[in-house]
């Protein structure tokens, strides 16, 4: 389904692989990589995500090569290509002892290139090619979900195919967790195409679950590094509701960039969020995948006028599958869903697809800034972020008026914290590190006057804080960010 490559030239460069653990612009976590550059000026922390310069591959292989028990794929296509670095970190993992298992989309499976450069040890199962399914279209890998150390599990889900445009020129999302509870998530939808549970073992095609065969997926909400994350499968948990439920989130900005999109329901729910809700929307759509569809022809061009662009390339695809709610309001549960589902019949009915939700600002933000460099250098234009309504990111509990301002920030090593507390109350004020532990205490239980605070960080890690203002009944949070 790709179309002819026009250009050969491939530049390796480690840029994601040389910082995969050493970057500063994202939770512990969770990571997020484009494979087309990012507009920073959007960052609403001075963080940015990670642009992987044509070696989105390179940093996936640096992953697979930290494995030391496990390693599940599910890929729905592996065409390889000169200097492709997967195969080899896959067939490393295992002559070192790792138990690899691969699930490829038996449709795909006799161009599937990269498959065939496998240790033929690896045991690699193939889906349904008969009538009654479509295709499976996940892009997973779950690495040492049973290690011992929890650091060390990870899942990578996001849109890329494995070849050589989805790293080079395509634009691609890949959002990456460390969660030994969202691993074994995920590797129970795998056990389930696989048709057994055990690690190493090879599939058991007589009780393999594909498609509409498979039952609901069980657990699908989790907290990961602080923060809600929502997962489903496709085509059991009908996530096309979980979409809307995104996209009616929103009430300040909504992003939308989509490779397939069919949806004409989905279509006119943005519309909506931007006629009558006055949400600032935008959305971008692959003509080439979705040429002839409603969303990219009529709907979109018509509802959201300026604000929508089409991709058409003759070379590359638009290959997002995205929406981001509120990324400019962290006061409004900003949130961003992705994975590898299209918004087409095929992919909420047939296919096996996976889709998460995180509930995070930043990651949203992330998200924000690729979408509006991708915006500007399709359509020439710049978006245009609506005036937060979270003054200087505080949550005003019960609508009791305060003033808290925080400057500067982002910060080095110390942040002035202003108040004017309006009534008598007992003031309790403390910083929290993002998993919610308490690394220093302000004011505790004392009756405050108007002032200011200074507090001077003494941690040496770099990233975002969380303070906490406790003023009698009422709570409020704002967002401090250390680039120590």
């Amino acid at each position: 389904m790709k179309k002819i490559l026009l250009s050969t030239a491939l530049f390796f460069l480690a840029f994601c692989s040389s910082t995969l653990y050493a970057q500063q612009n994202i939770t512990k976590y969770i990571k997020v990589y484009f494979t087309q550059p990012i507009d920073n000026t959007y960052s609403t922390t001075g963080l940015s995500p990670v642009y992987c310069n044509n070696s989105m591959f390179d940093t996936l292989a640096a992953y697979i090569g930290k494995a030391k028990y496990t390693i599940d794929i599910a890929q729905y296509e592996y065409k390889t290509y000169s200097g492709d670095p997967i195969a080899a970190a896959i067939n490393a993992a295992y002559s070192r002892g790792v138990k690899v298992r691969y699930i490829q989309d038996g449709k795909e499976a006799s161009t599937n290139t990269g498959v065939s450069l496998l240790n033929s040890s690896i045991p690699v199962e193939a889906s349904p090619t008969g009538s009654g399914y479509n295709i499976m279209h996940n892009k997973i890998v779950i690495i040492d979900e049973y290690s011992p150390d929890t650091t060390k599990t990870w899942v990578w889900t996001g849109s890329p195919d494995w070849d050589q445009d989805m790293t080079t020129g395509d634009y691609n999302n890949v959002i990456v967790f460390q969660s030994k509870v969202l691993a074994r998530a995920f590797t129970h939808e795998f056990d389930i195409m696989w048709g057994d549970t055990t690690h190493g073992a090879t599939y058991n095609s007589s009780a393999a679950l594909f498609g509409y065969k498979k039952p609901n997926s069980g657990t699908h909400k989790f907290t990961i590094g602080g923060s809600e994350v929502e997962l489903y499968f496709d085509p059991s948990d009908t996530t096309q509701n979980h979409i809307v439920d995104v996209i009616k989130s929103s009430s300040t900005d909504l992003y939308c960039g989509m490779n397939d999109f069919t949806d004409t329901t989905l279509a006119w729910d943005l519309v909506y969020q931007y006629k009558d809700h006055s949400v600032s929307t935008y959305g971008i759509i692959d003509a080439y995948t979705s040429s002839g569809q409603l969303p990219l022809t009529t709907i979109l061009p018509d509802g959201l006028g300026s604000n929508f662009t089409p991709y058409n390339n003759p070379t590359y695809l638009y290959h997002n599958k995205y929406v981001v709610s509120n990324p400019s309001a962290a006061c409004k549960n900003p949130m961003v869903l992705t994975g590898s589902h299209n918004w087409t019949f095929s992919a909420e009915t047939e296919n096996d697809e996976n889709t998460v939700i995180v509930h995070n600002d930043t990651i949203a933000n992330y998200y924000l800034q690729a979408f509006a460099n991708d915006f500007k250098v399709i359509s020439g234009s710049s978006v245009v972020k609506p005036k937060t309504p979270c003054v200087t990111g505080i949550n005003s509990i019960d609508g009791i008026a305060s003033e808290i301002t925080t400057y500067p920030n982002p910060f080095n090593t110390s942040v002035t914290i202003k108040y004017n507390m309006v009534t008598d109350a007992i003031v309790t004020m403390a910083v929290y590190d993002i998993t919610g532990q308490k690394i220093s205490t302000l004011a505790d239980g004392k009756m405050l006057e108007s002032g200011q605070h200074i507090f001077n960080f003494t941690c040496n890690n770099p990233g975002v804080y969380l303070l906490k203002i406790q003023e009698g009944n009422n709570t409020y949070t704002t967002k401090l960010v250390s680039v120590n």
